[in-house]
C-alpha cells in the first residue's frame, strides 16, 4: 500500500489502474488465454485473471516467485485457471506453437540479452491476431552517467534502448505496432512510494536483509526515480499485433 497505493502484489512500476486499462487492450475475457513473460510472484497475473476471467499463465525464473503465485491463486480462488512454470526467457517458451491468444511482458524486457529473439518466439506462440503488449523502463530520452548507468543496473543484465527501437524490432518480428504511450510518471510514482515505504521501515528491514543490502536497494530506487524525474530514462508501453504471415 506504501508502495503503489493499490497492492496487487506487483513487483515492477505497474499499478492496478494500468493493468486494467491493459487488459482492454489485450481484449482479455473468459475465452482468453493470457502468458505473462517474467511474471514473478504472478501479483499482476493472478490481478488480470480475477478482473477479466481469462486463463493465465506465468512463466518466471524464480521457483519461490512462482510458488508464492500459486499460493496467491489459491487463495483468490483462481486456480483453476492460473498455471505457472519455471522459464529462462533467454531460450525458447515452452509454449506451443499458436496457442495463445495475448502476451504480456511488464518491465523485463530489458533484462533478455536477445530481445530480437524474445519477439520471435512471442510472435510464434500467438495466434494469428494475438495481442502483445509490453513496457520497457529502459527508453534513453536524456543524458546518463555512467555511475547511474552502473547504479540502475544493480539487479543484473539491464539493456538500455534509444526511442523508436523497441518499434522497429516489433515490425522486424512480424508485428504490426498499434499503440506506444509514455508511462514515465509511473515510475516517478512508483520509487517515490518505494522510497517512502524503505524509510518508514528502515530498521525492521536492515535486521532482516542488513545494512549493505538496505543501502544498495535505497541507492537502485533513488537512481531509478530521479533518472525518471528528470526524464532522462522514460518507461513506454507498446501494444502490438500478431501479423498473420502470408502464404
Amino acid at each position: 500500500m506504501e508502495a503503489y497505493g493499490e497492492d496487487i502484489g506487483q513487483h515492477s512500476w505497474v499499478s492496478a489502474a494500468e493493468l486494467q486499462s491493459d487488459a482492454v487492450r489485450l481484449r482479455l475475457g473468459q475465452a482468453s488465454g493470457l502468458l505473462d513473460l517474467g511474471s514473478g510472484p504472478c501479483g499482476p497475473l493472478t490481478f488480470l485473471i480475477a478482473q477479466t476471467g481469462c486463463r493465465g499463465m506465468g512463466l518466471e525464473l524464480s521457483p519461490s516467485a512462482i510458488r508464492v503465485g500459486q499460493a496467491r491463486a489459491e487463495a483468490m480462488q483462481i486456480q483453476e485457471r492460473f498455471s505457472a512454470q519455471v522459464a529462462d526467457l533467454n531460450n525458447p517458451l515452452p509454449v506451443e506453437t499458436g496457442t495463445v491468444d495475448a502476451v504480456l511482458a511488464i518491465d523485463v524486457v530489458l533484462h533478455v540479452l536477445d530481445r530480437s529473439a524474445l519477439l520471435s518466439e512471442v510472435k510464434r506462440v500467438l495466434r494469428p491476431g494475438g495481442r502483445f503488449l509490453f513496457t520497457d523502463a529502459g527508453i534513453i530520452t536524456g543524458v546518463i552517467t555512467n555511475e547511474e548507468i552502473r547504479l540502475r543496473s544493480a539487479h543484473g543484465y539491464t539493456q538500455f534502448v534509444p526511442m523508436g527501437w523497441n518499434e522497429q524490432r516489433l515490425k522486424d518480428s512480424g508485428f504490426h505496432v498499434l499503440e506506444t504511450e509514455d508511462r514515465t510518471e509511473s515510475v516517478v510514482r512508483n520509487a517515490g512510494g518505494r522510497l517512502r515505504a524503505l524509510a518508514n521501515h528502515r530498521e525492521e528491514l536492515i535486521t532482516i536483509d542488513g545494512a549493505a543490502a538496505y543501502e544498495k536497494q535505497i541507492d537502485y530506487v533513488r537512481t531509478v526515480a530521479d533518472l525518471a524525474a528528470r526524464r532522462a530514462l522514460s518507461r513506454y508501453m507498446y501494444l502490438s499485433e500478431a501479423v498473420e504471415a502470408k502464404t
